[in-house]
């Protein structure tokens, strides 16, 4: 039976209200998505392919994300007199564009410097604070290896106002904290490890994301016991997410390191999502940890279970396709970084 219009808008909504990210929230819109294309609505498309991104951005579908954003975003700026109230949701969207395409190799610099240019841009079209364009501008730096970039864009993010279109303070804190443990500056980060951990500043995803980063730095500093006391709850906000690649890798490298044995149930949990190549950058940091859990358990004895060979060769292959990208060696020396563990 066809839907009326209003029993169309009546399942947008129901959809769109739905909190959590799932595959059956993204398989209704699809729905939507097909319907309204048949009908030849254009806004009825953008709606439906909106509620996509916003879904698909949360389950680790980011070539789904790619492309509905590149509609959107033509749709938007051929009909802006039109859609005045979508002009945040919209923009707040370009932040997970930045936060994904610096994550492909396969994007070269001349696209992605394209597409932060028009990050800028859009920004200011609309009168928007450049702080967020200066906070990805210095992830996308750290996570090249380009230390100094990363300092000067983190000196303007900070300086920059915030706005409606900032991240909430506690997402913003996790990114001066994983800044600060990149650059060893341990005692910068320690007061706002403690923000973090008391909760005294929290949002959906905070201190989720922040168990994973301490463990390392913990077990450098011997202080092992509270890194695995992090471990067993900061695992227990990410183990029905397949998708936090970097973030089991960091558990998984503890766990190598510490109870190896522990180590395995980590990988199987996300080994899938990992080999399916929708996330480069987390599928090199994850075959890395799993080349690093598969040495430790065989120094102890056991057998993994597992095989490394091909992991290592697409670990590799991976970075090289960064480093030339990128123009430097970094992933190269992370390789050589994860070896010596």
């Amino acid at each position: 039976m066809k839907m009326t219009v209003d029993q169309y808008w009546d399942r947008w909504e129901e959809l769109m209200n739905r909190e959590e990210a799932s595959f059956d929230k993204w398989d209704g819109l699809e729905d939507l998505l097909f319907i309204a294309q048949k009908e030849g609505d254009l806004y009825k498309e953008f709606c439906s392919r909106f509620g996509i991104m916003r879904t698909v951005n949360y389950l680790g579908e980011y070539e789904e994300l790619f492309d509905h954003f590149e509609w959107c975003n033509g749709f938007f700026l051929d009909n802006e007199e039109n859609l005045e109230d979508w002009v945040e949701s919209l923009l707040w969207i370009y932040k997970w564009m930045a936060e994904h395409l610096v994550k492909m190799p396969g994007i070269d610099m001349e696209l992605l410097d394209a597409f932060f240019n028009d990050f800028q841009q859009a920004y200011d079209r609309y009168g928007y604070s450049l702080r967020p364009y200066y906070q990805h501008q210095h992830k996308r730096a750290l996570k090249a290896g380009e230390v100094e970039d990363a300092e000067a864009y983190y000196q303007k993010w900070i300086a920059a106002e915030r706005d409606s279109l900032a991240d909430c303070e506690a997402c913003e804190y996790q990114t001066q904290l994983e800044y600060y443990y990149f650059t060893g500056e341990k005692e910068k980060a320690a007061p706002i490890e403690k923000l973090l951990l008391s909760k005294e500043v929290t949002c959906g995803e905070i201190p989720h994301l922040t168990y994973s980063k301490l463990l390392l730095p913990y077990y450098e500093d011997g202080r092992v016991e509270e890194a695995a006391r992090y471990q067993s709850q900061g695992y227990f906000f990410i183990y029905d997410k397949p998708h936090f690649l970097v973030e089991a890798s960091e558990h998984i490298r503890f766990l190598a390191l510490t109870e190896p044995l522990r180590g395995i149930k980590v990988l199987e949990r996300h080994i899938e999502y990992a080999d399916s190549g929708k996330d480069p950058y987390g599928m090199f940091y994850f075959y890395m940890s799993a080349i690093v859990l598969h040495r430790k358990l065989m120094e102890a004895g056991h057998r993994p279970g597992f095989a490394v060979d091909v992991m290592s060769e697409v670990a590799e292959e991976i970075a090289g396709d960064f480093d030339s990208r990128n123009g430097n060696d970094f992933f190269e020396r992370e390789m050589e970084r994860f070896y010596a563990l």
